[in-house]
């Protein structure tokens, strides 16, 4: 069973807004109520194709009990922490002309005693069990910019295998750690290891948001924002299919000289990158009308993790992934989509593999 280690668990909805007007009212319908947070997502979409996992993180008050009422209703497998205050709610809110915006809350914050809790409760959950474990999400605020390297020491000390999918401080300290593999997109790639397209190269106010984030401080700089579906960041947006590929795999190289074993970038709508064991990986899918991203990079990790569990060819794991990340785009809902549709998208997926 595939360990998902997820601390800042959430209450996801999805609203339909036929437009959005600043300064009115508005009454919004909600086509998705779950348990949500990037861990929730990899868990749903495991189960979804046929694999299992346990979600592991914390529930604040009311609201992280219904997470875990929601989640359990939904068939998912999970183990919470309790702690004081209150679970955050994110909102995905799709206009009728096809614009997402993205209102998230700040989770709750957590103490030492509640990190030493997690960690112990991991270290136990991973000598359980074998395989593969996944690290993902913004840490909660007040558990330090090195809690996802703890976290990775202590899977990689239990015996498991570790996927990193995280941004900032925690991405650049848990590759110190030596993951066993890095998936992200190029933005949080870039808010760790700098930015190969952008002047002058080094993390900026991507990380400085994220930072800021976790530390429950002021809202993110309006450059962290998506600047369209399909572009993880504002540099994407101006790259061409090769810029993007050139720049995700200069991504994947710094991630791996930082202490990754393999590591994953995803391109938007180019697909994805990889590299591993000395090889170049490039997969992609046939287009598809995007409808909201939100849940695509999750979609990807486990469909990714599912791969590696089985010990199937890299190859055909990141045309699966590439396959269930445009599965998901061409749904509102996040990370609910159809099995038989991520197949038929992984059948003509395209991976094109080279020298490092």
């Amino acid at each position: 069973m595939t360990l998902i280690v997820c601390p800042n668990l959430a209450i996801d909805r999805v609203l339909l807004a036929a437009r959005l007007e600043p300064g009115n009212l508005h009454r919004l319908r909600c086509l998705q109520h779950q348990a949500g947070g990037k861990g929730a997502n990899v868990a749903r979409v495991l189960k979804a194709l046929g694999g299992r996992g346990l979600l592991v993180g914390v529930a604040a008050g009311s609201t992280g009990r219904l997470i875990g009422e929601l989640a359990v209703a939904e068939g998912l497998d999970v183990l919470l922490v309790a702690v004081s205050g209150e679970a955050r709610v994110s909102n995905v809110i799709i206009e009728g002309d096809g614009r997402v915006t993205e209102v998230y809350e700040h989770g709750p914050a957590i103490d030492a005693a509640t990190v030493t809790a997690l960690l112990e409760t991991v270290r136990e959950q991973a000598r359980a069990d074998d395989g593969w474990a996944i690290v993902n999400g913004h840490a909660p605020p007040g558990a330090g910019p090195d809690f996802y390297a703890r976290l990775v020491r202590a899977l990689r000390g239990a015996g498991r295998r570790v996927m990193i999918d995280a941004a900032g401080p925690q991405l650049w300290h848990a590759l110190a750690a030596g993951p066993d593999f890095v998936k992200v997109n190029a933005l949080e790639a870039c808010s760790a290891v700098g930015d190969p397209a952008a002047a002058g190269d080094a993390p900026g106010e991507a990380a400085a948001a994220l930072t800021a984030d976790e530390a429950g401080a002021a809202d993110a700089p309006p450059a962290f924002l998506p600047a369209d579906h399909g572009d993880c960041d504002a540099v994407s947006a101006t790259l061409d299919d090769t810029g993007r590929v050139a720049r995700g795999l200069e991504l994947c190289r710094r991630l791996v000289e930082a202490g990754a074993s393999r590591a994953a970038v995803t391109i938007g709508a180019a697909g994805a990158v990889a590299l591993a064991d000395g090889l170049t990986y490039h997969a992609r899918t046939e287009p598809v009308g995007v409808v909201s991203t939100v849940g695509s990079g999750d979609s990807f990790a486990a469909r990714l993790l599912l791969g590696l569990e089985c010990g199937e060819e890299l190859g055909a794991s990141l045309a699966g992934a590439a396959a269930a990340a445009s599965a998901n785009a061409g749904t509102p809902l996040t990370a609910h989509l159809d099995p038989h549709e991520v197949a038929r998208l992984a059948a003509g997926a395209t991976v094109r593999v080279g020298p490092r």
